[in-house]
């Protein structure tokens, strides 16, 4: 594992007859690291330099990277280095060209060198791309590729399981001392804190999406079909609605009730099947991910054409914005302070975009960003691409700290989403199987979305004010 340094070297003019090599200007380090793992340079060309050029790296614990061996083509380079006590170092770097000019050290910047992130690690059976769900008392509840579903407490002990009959890509909701857990075996479960099933029905179809659960009770939940269905708390059908496509994500109840609905269109009912509107993209594409409306009923809705839509509450296009590259977006738009929007796309990107803004990349990962952010009241983002590592991230996609959790390739688009517990703890889910609980630095933010399905519980519901 290793964390990510990203060191911008810029050259400038000098003189007619030997301009000067300008220090490196711009260095970027994560907040944090730790003594176990070794952290990561990454070293840009500089601009202008004479080649071959090379460079030398102060890490600001006594020891230096001597000069590297001669670079001979523009390209990116990696050096890496593992403190050994804690503390905070500071790093500067220098260049030096083929005309002998060496330049100034780099302004300083800031490591602190400490504890990993890592609080513990639950193995379970098999892969997990859901996200852990958890109950009021911090308990966890999340499911397996092998259709186990588990229950572990805030230390990472285990309390129980329960077995359905296919795999668990969803993950569960609570509401009221009250599981609700989807399965590929088409059937919803309903299970108390102890395990416990209190029933289940059968919506003859599978099962990848959280259902969203009402004040009331009342539950909303898609199939595989592109069938809406509405089961009330006690598991009886209340009605069904078709949509015009498959439904990948889950349905979102606004604070006035009314249900959200992705599929080829957003649709707007309320919680009698009554249809208010649909939305389509210009270009007939396809609404993987879930939308979220505001208090004021603009709905936000990513689609696989690279925009993400924003619908007034008549269901009227307010506008769209497309992220860098125009590439799909699998995850929900999360809400930041001033209403700034985040979302994860199969560029690899994690883009931010606030008000009146376009959106711009803050960080590259190494695979797509399916798995939605999450953000904590004190600005850091936790992200989960398919490149298997967990990050963490400022707003404006300063590296935090970076944690490996998975090794293998992840064979489905679902992928566990971060969920921030109250107390800040940040748990996800592994493909490699494992529950993962990391130190983080804050409660859930207090804005509109701020991680997967809104809440720890997954509820899929903006309260009302």
């Amino acid at each position: 594992m290793h964390l990510t340094l990203i060191l911008a070297v810029i050259s400038s003019a000098g003189n007619a007859d030997q301009p000067r090599l300008a220090a490196p200007d711009s260095l970027v380090a994560p907040v944090r690291c730790d003594t176990i793992n070794e952290v990561e340079l990454v070293l840009f060309p500089p601009e202008n330099a004479a080649l071959p050029y090379s460079y030398q790296v102060s890490w600001g614990d006594g020891e230096t990277l001597d000069w590297t061996m001669p670079i001979r083509t523009p390209i990116d380079i990696s050096r890496h280095h593992r403190y050994r006590s804690y503390g905070e170092f500071t790093i500067r770097a220098r260049a030096r060209d083929s005309l002998e000019r060496v330049s100034d050290w780099s302004r300083p910047t800031t490591v602190t060198a400490g504890e990993q992130p890592l609080k513990w690690v639950y193995p379970t059976l098999n892969a997990i791309v859901a996200a852990p769900t958890l109950d009021t008392d911090g308990n966890i509840y999340v499911g397996d590729d092998s259709g186990l579903f588990y229950s572990v407490t805030p230390e990472g002990q285990y309390r129980w399981h329960f077995e359905t009959k296919a795999s668990i890509y969803a993950a569960a909701a609570f509401h009221k001392g009250r599981l609700y857990v989807p399965s590929l075996d088409s059937h919803l479960y309903c299970l108390d804190t102890n395990g416990k099933l209190i029933w289940e029905i059968d919506l003859d179809d599978e099962l990848y999406t959280v259902p969203a659960v009402s004040m009331g009770g009342d539950l909303y939940v898609g199939t595989d079909s592109g069938r809406l269905y509405s089961v009330d708390a006690k598991g009886r059908l209340r009605w069904t609605f078709q949509a015009g496509d498959e439904i990948s994500s889950s349905p979102t109840i606004g604070p006035d009730g009314l249900i959200y609905l992705t599929a080829d269109s957003v649709y707007c009912l309320d919680s009698k099947m009554r249809l208010k509107w649909t939305f389509g993209a210009p270009g007939g594409d396809y609404f993987f991910a879930g939308a979220v409306p505001d208090h004021e009923g603009t709905v936000y809705a990513p689609n696989t054409d690279g925009f993400v839509y924003a619908i007034q509450p008549d269901g009227r296009l307010r506008w769209r914005a497309p992220v860098p590259d125009v590439d799909e977006i699998r995850t929900e738009a999360v809400f930041g302070p001033a209403d700034t929007l985040f979302v994860g796309t199969d560029g690899f990107y994690l883009c931010r975009k606030v008000p009146d803004g376009t959106f711009d990349n803050i960080h590259e990962a190494d695979d797509i960003i399916a798995a939605t952010p999450a953000l904590s009241e004190n600005g850091t983002l936790y992200v989960l691409p398919d490149d298997g590592y967990m990050y963490a991230f400022t707003t404006y996609g300063r590296p935090v700290w970076v944690h490996e959790i998975a090794a293998d390739e992840k064979d489905t688009y679902y992928g566990s989403s971060p969920t921030i517990a109250p107390d800040g703890t940040v748990y996800v889910g592994s493909w490699d199987g494992g529950i993962y609980a990391f130190e983080g630095d804050g409660a859930p933010a207090k804005t509109l979305w701020p991680q997967y399905r809104h809440d720890a519980q997954h509820t899929g519901r903006v309260p009302a004010r």
